[in-house]
């Protein structure tokens, strides 16, 4: 996908987007935790978006948000090594989460 941004007076930006790498079997471990506690998921593709004719690029990592009940969380990752939860300044491992969503589930029960 290509993007052009043109401004009066300014030469004109192509950006460049391509899909980041899904990991499927990750994807389907988050699903089934989500199912199992009763907790809805979402996943987004991310993606690599780079300005042509310069070395800039911008990655844009998968995003799954989880519901639950009240309760909403974000994750972002781009391997099943790199969770964050909402952003990159707080890691979280598959077992806390796993964890975080039993918790909501048996308050809510």
């Amino acid at each position: 996908m290509v993007f052009v941004l043109q401004k009066i007076g300014v030469k004109k930006m192509e950006f460049l987007s391509k899909k980041l790498v899904k990991d499927e079997k990750f994807e389907n471990r988050i699903k089934l935790i989500c199912s199992y506690n009763y907790a809805n998921c979402k996943i987004k593709q991310g993606r690599i978006i780079s300005i042509k004719k310069t070395n800039i690029s911008f990655i844009e990592l998968h995003k799954i948000i989880i519901k639950i009940s009240n309760y909403a969380f974000l994750i972002i990752y781009y391997d099943k090594d790199n969770l964050f939860l909402y952003d990159r300044s707080m890691p979280i491992s598959l077992k806390s989460i796993e964890l975080l969503l039993k918790h909501i589930k048996n308050e809510i029960a």
